[in-house]
């Protein structure tokens, strides 16, 4: 990960240090024949506009970690909300229930073909707080304006970034990192005392620049205007 502190995001605040973590392992998974430690690290965030106003807006912060090991054809799992050399210790007895008694030969790790297909950027740190509220303002008051018969509009705008970490038990580490955003318009039309929804969504592994195009939006708010206005 060119750009990426996984000693940062993974071990420091936690107390873990990555030659202990892969002696943790190396000693967990000692006589399975697979088996890996799958450390994780994900924020996230929702912001969600009616009518006018904002109505909700969250932000999570989650770490932890699952330790699996395959003994011939039993499989063990294991994990726990905390990155800790206890937790993996504890996990590590859990291992052991499919592992004693069993002598088998680590399978080779997998060759790394794999395709970077993220950046690692994280789309949570790239727009303020103000900005994505703003859009969800202007998404409100365009799609009311696009017909007389808007009688209430709803956005969204979700964003979160995962990082992982997978050990091996010969020390192995394939890093990964996962963004993900999303837009979601939904549209009220009523005529004749009658009233139909229409809903539009985007989004993808990518960072948020795309859903504050105007085009991107607009024709979120066209698509979801169709489809209410096609039922009523």
């Amino acid at each position: 990960m060119s750009n990426l502190d996984l000693q940062a995001i993974f071990y420091g605040d936690n107390g873990l240090d990555p030659g202990r973590t892969e002696r943790l392992v190396a000693d967990a998974l000692n006589g399975c024949d697979d088996g890996e430690l799958y450390l994780q690290y994900a924020v996230s965030e929702s912001f969600s506009f009616d009518d006018g106003r904002l109505k909700a807006a969250t932000f999570d912060t989650q770490k932890g970690f699952g330790l699996r090991g395959v003994a011939g054809e039993m499989t063990a799992f294991a994990h726990a909300n905390e990155l800790s050399d206890a937790a993996i210790l504890r996990a590590a007895d859990t291992i052991r229930v499919v592992r004693d008694g069993y002598g088998g030969t680590m399978a080779l790790a997998p060759q790394r073909t794999n395709a970077k297909r993220y950046g690692d950027a994280n789309p949570l740190d790239g727009i303020d707080f103000s900005k994505k509220v703003a859009l969800m303002q202007t998404i409100d008051a365009a799609a009311r304006a696009r017909d007389p018969r808007v009688v209430q509009v709803s956005a969204s705008l979700i964003g979160s970034w995962s990082v992982v970490e997978i050990i091996r038990a010969d020390g192995h580490r394939v890093p990964d990192v996962r963004p993900l955003v999303r837009l979601n318009v939904q549209v009220v039309a009523e005529k004749s005392g009658r009233r139909e929804t229409g809903f539009h969504g985007l989004g993808g592994r990518y960072l948020y620049d795309g859903q504050f195009e105007p085009e991107m939006w607009n024709n979120a708010i066209d698509i979801a205007l169709a489809n209410a206005l096609m039922n009523l």
